[in-house]
């Protein structure tokens, strides 16, 4: 790629906030299907999603996100594998960028 074809700094840095913004969505909404999951109530499971968004925000991978549920999950008794949760959030993930109005 030569300098005429490289994308200006604020052009790179707007993209990096739309999909950091997309990613936490998708945690956050992760989080809601995850705290349903464990039968919080619905304030608890809004204070849960947003810790699992957090999570998220601490790390900008996905084992920090998938760990914390799957831990809640065995900590409750709930046999949800990690590769189950991996499914829910593929599912989560497209409907946040197939849904997003930038």
């Amino acid at each position: 790629m030569t300098s005429k074809d490289a994308k200006p700094k604020s052009c790179v840095r707007f993209e990096r906030h739309v999909e950091d913004r997309l990613i936490d969505r998708r945690n956050m909404l992760l989080g809601l299907w995850a705290g349903a999951q464990l039968g919080l109530r619905e304030e608890r499971c809004a204070i849960y999603a947003l810790q699992i968004m957090a999570a998220g925000m601490m790390s900008r991978g996905l084992d920090d996100v998938v760990d914390r549920i799957a831990h809640d999950f065995a900590k409750q008794g709930i046999s949800i594998t990690r590769g189950q949760i991996l499914v829910q959030l593929s599912k989560v993930h497209r409907f946040v960028w197939l849904t997003d109005e930038q």
